[in-house]
C-alpha cells in the first residue's frame, strides 16, 4: 500500500481545494467566496496535518494549531461580511472578466496557504513533542502571535467602523492604529506568522530546517509588505494624492512599522 507524506497531502488538497472553487467562480463570475475558501483552505490544511500526525496530544500542537484556526476563521468572516457589505472586491474587477487571470489568482492563493503554513506543517510531520512542554521558544513566539493577532484585529476593526459612516466615504482613516501606521493589519499579519515561526523552530533538532522552513513567513513579509503594500499605495495616491492632509499624513506615519519603517 502506497502511504503519502502528510506534507505532500496538505499541498494536494490545498491546490485541488483552490481548483474547484476557481471552477465555480469562473461559471459564475464571483469572487465574493474567494476570502472565505481562503481562510477555510488554511483550516482545513492545518487540521490534516495535525490528525494525520496524531497531534491530539501533544500540547505544543495544539496550541499552535489552535492559533492558526482563530487567525483563519476571524480573517475569513471578516473579509466575507466586507466583500459581501461592499457588494465586490475592487482586486478582482480586472481579474474577473479574464479565465487566466482567474487561474492564476486561485493558484496564488493555494501557494499563500502552504507556504504561510510551512513552518507549522513541517513541526508537525517532524518534530518529536511527544511529552514535552512549551519552552521559551514557543512562550516567545506565541506572545508575538498574541500581539500581531491583536494589532490586526483591532486595525480591521477601526478601519470597518470608520467606513461604515456615509460622512467618511470619500476620506482615509488616520486615527487609532492607522495613526501610527499606514497598513497596521499587514503590520499585524506579518507579526503574528513570524510568532508562530519562532515557536516551530524551537522544536526544531536541526539547524537547516530552521532556515528551509523561514520561507513561510519572508513570503508573508514580502506578500504584504512589499507586493500588496505597494499596489494599496497607488491606490491611495491616486483617491487622495491632491489632499493635503493625506500628504501631511503620508509624511509623518510610517508605511508599516510603527515608529520605524
Amino acid at each position: 500500500m502506497i502511504t503519502m507524506s502528510p506534507i505532500i497531502l496538505v499541498g494536494a488538497v490545498d491546490v485541488a481545494i483552490q481548483w474547484i472553487c476557481f471552477i465555480f467562480s469562473a461559471l459564475l463570475r464571483t469572487e465574493k467566496f474567494f476570502d472565505l475558501v481562503g481562510g477555510t483552505s488554511f483550516i482545513t490544511c492545518a487540521s490534516i496535518s495535525f490528525i494525520y500526525n496524531s497531534r491530539g496530544i501533544d500540547t505544543i500542537a495544539m496550541i499552535q494549531y489552535s492559533f492558526i484556526v482563530v487567525w483563519a476563521a476571524r480573517l475569513g468572516l471578516f473579509l466575507m461580511y466586507r466583500i459581501w457589505r461592499d457588494g465586490k472586491d475592487r482586486r478582482f474587477d480586472d481579474i474577473k472578466s479574464s479565465i487566466p487571470k482567474l487561474f492564476i489568482t486561485w493558484n496564488f492563493q493555494a501557494v499563500w496557504v502552504f507556504l504561510t503554513l510551512f513552518p507549522t506543517l513541517w513541526m508537525f510531520e517532524w518534530s518529536d513533542l511527544k511529552s514535552k512542554e512549551p519552552n521559551n521558544w514557543q512562550y516567545c513566539g506565541w506572545a508575538i502571535w498574541l500581539f500581531g493577532f491583536a494589532f490586526e484585529a483591532i486595525a480591521d476593526h477601526q478601519k470597518l467602523m470608520f467606513k461604515e459612516k456615509p460622512e467618511n466615504s470619500r476620506k482615509f482613516i488616520k486615527h487609532g492604529l492607522w495613526s501610527i501606521s499606514r497598513h497596521p493589519n499587514y503590520f499585524g499579519e506579518i507579526t503574528l506568522w513570524w510568532g508562530l515561526y519562532i515557536a516551530a523552530i524551537g522544536t526544531f533538532d536541526d539547524f537547516y530546517w530552521m532556515l528551509y522552513t523561514s520561507a513561510g513567513p519572508l513570503f508573508v513579509a514580502f506578500l504584504l509588505g512589499v507586493f500588496s503594500l505597494k499596489m494599496l499605495e497607488q491606490s491611495s495616491d491616486e483617491k487622495y494624492g491632491q489632499n493635503q492632509q493625506y500628504k501631511e499624513y503620508k509624511r509623518d506615519t510610517c508605511v508599516l512599522i510603527p515608529y520605524l519603517i
